[in-house]
Protein backbone atom coordinates (compact mmCIF):
# COMPACT_ATOMS: atom_id res chain seq x y z
CA UNK A 1 0.00 0.00 0.00
CA UNK A 2 1.16 3.70 -0.49
CA UNK A 3 0.87 5.53 2.33
CA UNK A 4 -0.61 9.22 1.72
CA UNK A 5 2.17 11.77 1.80
CA UNK A 6 1.41 14.93 3.53
CA UNK A 7 2.10 17.12 0.36
CA UNK A 8 -0.39 15.66 -1.86
CA UNK A 9 -3.35 18.33 -2.15
CA UNK A 10 -5.92 18.98 -4.45
CA UNK A 11 -6.33 21.76 -6.76
CA UNK A 12 -8.91 23.84 -7.01
CA UNK A 13 -9.93 21.58 -10.21
CA UNK A 14 -10.28 18.98 -7.78
CA UNK A 15 -12.44 20.35 -6.02
CA UNK A 16 -14.40 22.10 -8.04
CA UNK A 17 -14.99 18.38 -9.69
CA UNK A 18 -15.98 17.26 -6.03
CA UNK A 19 -18.27 19.89 -5.30
CA UNK A 20 -20.56 19.76 -8.76
CA UNK A 21 -20.82 16.20 -8.96
CA UNK A 22 -21.50 15.45 -5.26
CA UNK A 23 -25.54 16.33 -5.44
CA UNK A 24 -25.15 13.91 -7.71
CA UNK A 25 -23.59 11.31 -6.57
CA UNK A 26 -21.82 11.97 -2.88
CA UNK A 27 -19.64 8.34 -3.07
CA UNK A 28 -18.21 8.23 -6.33
CA UNK A 29 -17.16 12.49 -6.53
CA UNK A 30 -15.15 11.52 -3.11
CA UNK A 31 -13.70 8.42 -4.29
CA UNK A 32 -12.11 10.57 -6.90
CA UNK A 33 -11.08 12.81 -4.71
CA UNK A 34 -9.63 10.29 -2.45
CA UNK A 35 -7.97 8.55 -5.28
CA UNK A 36 -5.92 11.57 -6.12
CA UNK A 37 -4.85 12.52 -2.31
CA UNK A 38 -4.15 8.12 -1.66
CA UNK A 39 -2.45 7.77 -5.13
CA UNK A 40 -4.53 4.89 -5.43
CA UNK A 41 -5.99 5.49 -8.73
CA UNK A 42 -8.47 1.91 -9.03
CA UNK A 43 -9.39 1.85 -5.18
CA UNK A 44 -12.48 1.51 -4.53
CA UNK A 45 -14.15 4.09 -2.06
CA UNK A 46 -14.16 1.34 0.82
CA UNK A 47 -10.43 0.48 -0.04
CA UNK A 48 -9.78 4.08 0.53
CA UNK A 49 -11.52 4.45 3.34
CA UNK A 50 -9.77 1.42 5.14
CA UNK A 51 -6.43 2.67 3.68
CA UNK A 52 -7.29 6.01 5.07
CA UNK A 53 -8.60 4.42 8.83
CA UNK A 54 -5.14 1.81 8.87
CA UNK A 55 -2.92 5.33 8.32
CA UNK A 56 -4.76 6.64 11.35
CA UNK A 57 -6.60 9.16 9.55
CA UNK A 58 -10.12 8.13 10.22
CA UNK A 59 -11.51 7.14 13.82
CA UNK A 60 -13.43 4.07 14.15
CA UNK A 61 -16.49 5.83 14.31
CA UNK A 62 -15.78 8.10 11.37
CA UNK A 63 -14.99 5.12 9.09
CA UNK A 64 -18.07 2.85 10.16
CA UNK A 65 -20.06 6.20 9.30
CA UNK A 66 -18.51 7.02 6.20
CA UNK A 67 -19.30 3.02 5.59
CA UNK A 68 -22.36 2.86 6.32
CA UNK A 69 -23.03 6.08 3.88
CA UNK A 70 -24.14 8.46 6.38
CA UNK A 71 -25.35 11.90 4.65
CA UNK A 72 -23.68 13.40 7.76
CA UNK A 73 -20.88 12.19 7.80
CA UNK A 74 -20.01 12.25 3.84
CA UNK A 75 -21.22 15.76 3.78
CA UNK A 76 -18.56 16.86 6.24
CA UNK A 77 -15.81 14.87 4.90
CA UNK A 78 -16.51 16.58 1.42
CA UNK A 79 -16.41 19.57 3.53
CA UNK A 80 -13.06 19.11 5.08
CA UNK A 81 -11.47 18.01 1.63
CA UNK A 82 -13.18 21.48 0.32
CA UNK A 83 -11.23 23.45 2.94
CA UNK A 84 -8.36 21.86 3.46
CA UNK A 85 -7.72 20.09 0.23
CA UNK A 86 -5.86 17.56 2.12
CA UNK A 87 -6.66 13.97 4.00
CA UNK A 88 -8.85 14.27 6.83
CA UNK A 89 -6.74 14.69 9.99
Amino acid sequence: MTSPKPSQRLSKRDVEALLSSYDHDPVAALEIALRRLCDRPDAAFDELLQHLSTQGLLSPARLQALMRREVDALDSLASELNETRTLPS
